[in-house]
């Protein structure tokens, strides 16, 4: 048995409010989310609140008076007393874990309302799952406080069920489904002498269902055996309108991807997917916005914070970096000479040069008063983060206040940065489980568990025909294990909100456009209080340029659920990650802290090519997928290849050629490299005895191996050598010979401090003629994993770094714009079908020897 902390969660949420008058105590508390092997499917809840240190700030105050009239928290009980009113940061410290947050301290407190309109919950014994949102409009003042504030699971609302044999409410405030309903139930909540009502779904994700309609279908009775891809739909309503819908995206997406040259290898290897749709509707159109959006604009209302440029110049800060920098403002933001302000605040990194007029006026407009409704979505997705919702962190040493107060020196510096933390609270085009919707005894971000509601509509989804084959248990991430399908499902989002996201290891979601902003309506415009979205998509029909987007994007996002991971960049610099000295998990992903050559210490940034996990990989001219269990005896061994193939190997045994026999060795995780160098891992100088071609059957010679089986998916063949008899390997030899001789990427555009968004050409290898497009080059570039530099990358494009190919996402795009590069390609046909490694070869080897 191992036990081991999965994630951190806070409770209420990392953003409260608490008013000096009119509220009962608002209690915290801090809890490891620990897990045990032995019960994969939970998360146990260890309260830690006793040994945590909590430290406030006041970034509103004058310089001088920031830690004047703090709050503070008693960690034996978690009890909140308030301290003057205004906005406060705090950080919570135990050991090395660290959450931040924002406590607003307000003077009274004067309604509250549901922030749903009706709620979806999951029926499970044990825990209680979807928590409803609830808001309330605080008395205002001069602080800067927001006047809507979040106050869902704070303890102030009293929340009864309807019907107590169907739901029942958990001390969090989360609602248990007892029973499926078929006609909504729900709950009432009870504060300031005001009784609101909520309508109420249960549904029981786990029950069996025979859903799984084919869509394009090659061998659905060996499906266990096949890569199975299922498409989902989330947002979509109970209309005739809203399934045709999907049905058309479904059908446009799997005809794109499957058909367009760009999507290469997934149309090369077609007959190894099975794919199919299952249709599980919501109650509302639309998704759950995590962020806040601004409200000066109706029509256009941007999220908080954009990350976008709104400045005037092109070396302005974006909004997101800015916030990240100097937090947000203050509600109705009536300072004057905000640089100044700025300058004197002793925050890390701050750039004056970098602000201008236009960004200060977008910047004093970056609030709102009210927060959006939830939407009620059955597979509960929501975009971006709350930005109470971040997840915790670490750090070694932990950043404490500074021991001279509220004066100018790096620790205050430190600790300033440390708290604004909390301004940062990710991209708002994340995709990601809404954790209102998934509670922390079932859901870690960034983590599978097979207890998750999305996992167990998996396991009970059948094949829709009899008899009835019950497929969706291929797509149950087992941590255990690998899972050939796991994470190939598309959940296609009813949103025109840009966002896609590969989440948990799971699944991939992607909304149906790439808007930026958001179009909303305020139930009462002079009050302001209740913001919901508007619907611009209902009854508008489906385009072929909606579907190409969809289609670009779930090419992608599938890419990751073939462990790689993404090459663009969003950030200048290496990032802290680049420094780790060990490698990242993804297959076409590494970083200089691993890479770096040992003669150049850090911060020299040579690279040592002999550590590249790809630089090795083997080119073939004949390949052929092993579809059972192998094992060898007698000096030799019996492998079945498919039938239909084994001309080309009656062929290769006249011809006397020599062959290797290659095991598919694959981590739980899905991580193919470095490929496996241990004893039998690969097998050479083997010679073809025997050959049944009817049953494809081949006996191999020459077998010395200590490996008890060679597993269905191991790859026989013969490998590509060079005039010389060297093996030839993806990376060109005159190329590798740079590489090693140098120790520098081939990066042309050698800078690594700003944010390239293009293709990177390589330089000039002496005796080696590069691709027509030499973007296409493999080797080793720098720029990728989210930073432009201290991270690498196999070429200088590919559908990882840029999956649309063109600065506009409608155009239609061309054979090598957003394509996979010749390494993502090799690792996906390795883990769908090694037999066309040969094809891969011949057929899309950028270049030739």
């Amino acid at each position: 048995m191992a036990v081991t902390t999965a994630g951190m969660v806070f409770f209420p949420h990392g953003d409260l409010h608490v008013a000096r008058t009119g509220t009962p105590p608002l209690k915290v508390s801090f809890h490891a989310q620990v897990f045990d092997d032995t019960k994969p499917d939970r998360y146990q809840l260890s309260e830690v609140t006793k040994d945590c240190v909590f430290d406030f700030f006041a970034p509103h105050k004058p310089v001088g008076h920031r830690f004047d009239g703090l709050p503070s928290i008693n960690p034996a009980t978690g009890i909140v007393t308030p301290g003057d009113p205004g906005v406060f940061l705090f950080q919570v410290r135990w050991g090395t874990v660290y959450l931040v947050g924002r406590l607003q301290v307000h003077e009274g407190i004067t309604a509250w309302w549901f922030g749903n309109d009706s709620i979806t919950t999951a029926l499970d014994t044990e825990f209680g799952h979807a928590q409803p949102s609830l808001y309330a409009k605080f008395t205002g003042d001069a602080t800067g406080a927001d006047r809507i504030g979040d106050i869902t699971g704070h303890g102030y609302v009293t929340l009864t069920p309807d019907d107590p044999a169907k739901l029942k409410i958990t001390p969090q405030g989360r609602v248990q489904g007892l029973a499926e309903t078929a006609v909504p139930t729900g709950i009432k909540g009870t504060f300031l002498g005001v009784t609101n009502p909520l309508p109420v779904r249960v549904v029981d994700y786990g029950k069996t269902r025979q859903n799984l309609e084919p869509v394009q279908t090659p061998d659905v009775a060996g499906a266990d055996e096949m890569v199975d891809i299922l498409f989902i739909p989330e947002g979509f309503q109970d209309t005739d309108e809203d399934r045709e819908a999907f049905d058309l995206i479904v059908a446009g997406v799997v005809r794109d991807l499957f058909d367009k040259p760009r999507h290469q290898p997934y149309a090369m290897l077609e007959a190894g997917f099975n794919i199919f749709k299952a249709y599980l509707p919501s109650r509302d159109h639309y998704l759950t916005c995590g962020f806040r959006v601004t409200d000066d604009d109706f029509n256009n209302a941007k999220p908080i914070p954009f990350n976008g440029n709104l400045g005037s110049e092109k070396t302005s800060y974006t909004m997101q970096e800015l916030v990240s920098t100097v937090g947000l403002p203050m509600h109705n933001e009536s300072r004057f000479d905000l640089v100044t302000i700025w300058q004197g605040q002793s925050l890390k990194g701050f750039d004056p040069s970098r602000v201008d007029p236009k960004l200060i006026a977008e910047w004093r407009a970056h609030e709102a008063v009210g927060i959006l409704h939830a939407r009620d979505s059955v597979f509960g997705m929501y975009l971006g983060r709350r930005i109470g919702d971040r997840p915790y962190g670490t750090s070694e040493p932990p950043v404490k206040p500074p021991p001279l107060g509220d004066t100018t020196h790096v620790d205050l510096s430190a600790f300033i940065a440390r708290l604004y933390e909390f301004y940062s609270p990710g991209v708002t085009r994340l995709l990601t489980p809404d954790p209102r919707r998934h509670p922390p005894e079932r859901y870690v971000p960034g983590r599978a568990n097979p207890g998750a509601a999305l996992s167990r509509f998996f396991n009970g989804s059948q094949y829709a025909f009899a008899p009835f084959h019950p497929i969706g248990k291929n797509w149950v991430p087992d941590p255990a294990k690998f899972t050939r399908s796991r994470g190939l499902v598309a959940m296609i989002c009813y949103d025109d909100l840009d966002g896609g996201t590969n989440f948990d290891g799971s699944a991939t979601a992607q909304t149906m456009d790439s808007v930026r902003t958001v179009a909303f309506t305020y139930a009462d415009v002079v009050d302001k209080r209740e913001m919901r979205r508007r619907d611009p998509l209902a009854g508008v029909p489906v385009t072929a340029a909606a579907v190409l987007e969809i289609a670009n994007t779930v090419a992608h996002e599938f890419g990751h659920s073939f462990n790689l991971g993404d090459e663009y960049e969003d950030f200048a610099g290496d990032g802290t990650a680049a420094a780790a000295t060990k490698d990242l998990p993804a297959d076409n992903l590494s970083v200089l802290g691993f890479l770096r050559d040992p003669g150049s210490p850090a911060p020299g940034r040579l690279i040592d090519p002999a550590k590249v996990k790809w630089l090795d990989l083997p080119r073939m001219i004949l390949s052929a997928k092993i579809t059972v269990p192998a094992r060898p005896a007698g000096g030799a061994i019996t492998v079945m290849i498919d039938p239909r193939y084994t001309g080309k190997w009656v062929q290769a045994q006249k011809d006397g050629t020599e062959v290797w026999l290659r095991n598919f060795s694959i981590t739980s995780d899905g991580v193919q490299l470095p490929l496996a160098k241990g004893p039998g891992e690969v097998l050479t100088g083997l010679r073809i005895g025997a050959i049944d071609a009817a049953a494809g059957k081949i006996t191999l010679s020459g077998v010395v191996s200590p490996l008890p089986e060679y597993r269905t998916g191991s790859v026989l063949h013969v490998p590509f050598k060079g005039p010389d008899g060297s093996l030839v390997s993806v990376v060109d030899k005159k190329v590798k010979e740079f590489l090693f001789l140098t120790k520098t990427p081939l990066n042309r555009d050698t800078v690594t401090d700003k944010v390239r968004k293009e293709d990177d050409e390589p330089v000039d290898v002496t005796g080696f003629a590069p691709p027509c497009n030499a973007s296409k080059t493999v080797g080793v570039f720098e720029g990728g994993g989210a930073f432009s530099g201290g991270h690498y990358r196999p070429a200088g494009s590919c559908k990882m770094r840029n999956h649309y190919g063109t600065a506009n996402l409608w155009t239609e795009v061309g054979q090598d714009a957003g394509a996979f590069c010749y390494v993502c390609k090799w690792l996906i046909v390795n883990r769908v079908d090694p037999g066309y490694h040969a094809i891969l070869s011949a057929a899309f080897y950028p270049g030739e020897l």
